[in-house]
């Protein structure tokens, strides 16, 4: 349990490394399926070179909280928030 709660806060310190934190969900979503793909969210987080494929994906695993592949944008927004709580703290 400990190791998930690191990875997860890694993600959302890697979720606000990233230029520009307001995410426009259908940017991301580049097929306009409604989710954002492992393919998507790797290619939109390391299109400025600040964050390695690796990073990339260890983040979009922390976010997808339900395992399905994909991140919805209730999940991105959830994620979002979080890093916004942890923030203020």
């Amino acid at each position: 349990m400990t190791r998930i709660a690191i990875v997860g806060r890694f993600a959302l310190c890697a979720l606000g490394a990233h230029a520009g934190e307001n995410i426009d969900f259908s940017t991301v979503d580049s097929d306009g399926d409604g989710v954002i793909s492992e393919r998507e969210f790797v290619t939109w987080k390391t299109s400025l070179g600040e964050m390695s494929p690796a990073d990339a994906l260890v983040e979009f695993i922390a976010i997808d909280v339900d395992s399905s592949g994909g991140i919805t944008e209730a999940e991105l927004e959830a994620a979002k928030a979080t890093k916004n709580e942890s923030d203020e703290m």
